[in-house]
């Protein structure tokens, strides 16, 4: 008999532990019967029971109680997004419902192992996640398109303990939850009033995410990522990325006048610097955009805090994809020493004290993006 954690958890997600070794004659659901039948499900299955179980001895019982809300409609989702009938492709749904939820499975567990520890302070992931039914009376023909849209909105939090409800940890969660939304709402649309709810549609799979980047007492960086699947004819996927600094021992979100002085000659230089850079780079020459537009394009990204990652030796600047090159150049990257910018710089800055760069994961199958169509056929 295989294990099957992650049905005791639809069952008693309250639960201090998490039993092993269950019975599988207790599932139920077609994504239960397939978690027990399939031994890449089931080795997923225990895995994310395992991580969800030590996260939670992790945290709070505040917290703890958010990541079980988390996790409560994360298995909603899945059922949802995974059906057992695949349309069109009755003969197959069996092996397209068990590569759907391996491929959710594998996110998940990835997304619960995002624990991190700062001092005494402990960074773990939340997440929300949407799905958006066509309308019935209004059926479309495209090819593979499933009759739904859905998205996964995912952020990091700090633990807040129950004598701590505000301060500056408190603050972080509110703005770094409430610009991830911002990010994952606006990359694609330009109506800026748009919610992240509001925006997930029946024709698009809109996935944000994250990557703690650095973090100190001091300063914390995420990287917000935003990645977007229209079912329409061609379509690819198309990703942004967004630098998000929040300065602890400040309460606020970090600005440009905390590297340069607001009415200094530092624009023109950083622009320069950075052509310059773009320039010399062989690889991205025959991709830049041609003189003169490569220096108002450098313009349009390089001034962005957004851009923008700080470190203790100096500043790298990351360019949207299809700014400043084609997009075959991706995302590309510039390096600028402090040194070359000391003369330019605010004096209050003291780049040693900046958080150093924290591990990050290998990139795999199991990182974003977590794309699957239930429509087409695996293989």
């Amino acid at each position: 008999m295989r294990s099957l954690p992650t049905l005791l958890l639809t069952l008693a997600l309250c639960a201090p532990a998490v039993a092993q070794g269950s019975d599988c004659k207790l599932a139920q659901s077609p994504r239960e019967h397939a978690v027990c039948s399939v031994p890449r499900l089931s080795t997923l299955d225990a895995e994310i029971a395992t991580a969800y179980k030590s996260l939670r001895d992790q945290l709070s019982p505040q917290s703890a109680a958010l990541v079980e809300s988390d996790q409560n409609e994360w298995l909603h989702w899945i059922d949802l997004i995974c059906p057992a009938k695949a349309p069109g492709l009755e003969a197959k749904s069996d092996a397209i419902l068990s590569h759907c939820l391996q491929d959710q499975y594998a996110a998940r567990a990835h997304d619960l192992k995002q624990v991190v520890h700062i001092g005494t302070a402990i960074i773990f992931p939340r997440a929300h996640f949407l799905y958006k039914p066509a309308d019935q009376s209004n059926q479309l023909s495209i090819p593979d398109y499933p009759g739904f849209g859905y998205g996964a909105l995912r952020w990091p939090q700090i633990d807040i303990k129950p004598d701590s409800k505000t301060g500056p940890d408190a603050a972080w969660n509110n703005a770094v939850k409430a610009q991830a939304a911002k990010s994952g709402s606006g990359a694609f649309h330009s109506d800026k009033h748009l919610t992240f709810d509001s925006v997930v549609n029946p024709l698009e799979i809109l996935q944000s995410d994250y990557t703690l980047v650095a973090a100190n007492g001091r300063l914390i960086e995420v990287n917000l990522i935003t990645t977007s699947y229209l079912w329409v004819p061609g379509a690819h996927p198309i990703t942004t990325r967004n630098t998000f600094l929040w300065w602890l021992d400040r309460n606020r979100e970090f600005t440009s006048d905390d590297v340069f002085p607001p009415l200094g000659p530092w624009r023109e230089l950083l622009v320069s610097l950075a052509a310059g850079h773009l320039q010399n780079n062989d690889r991205l020459k025959p991709l830049l955009r041609s003189e003169p537009g490569l220096e108002a394009a450098v313009q349009q990204s390089a001034l962005q805090p957004s851009n923008w990652t700080l470190t203790v030796n100096g500043l790298t600047i990351t360019f949207p994809q299809g700014v400043v090159a084609s997009d075959a150049a991706g995302t590309p990257r510039v390096y600028i020493p402090w040194e070359e910018l000391k003369p330019y710089l605010e004096p209050t800055l003291n780049p040693s004290t900046l958080p150093a760069r924290l591990p990050q994961p290998t990139p795999s199958s199991t990182n974003s993006p977590h794309y699957f169509s239930p429509g087409r056929s695996p293989g």
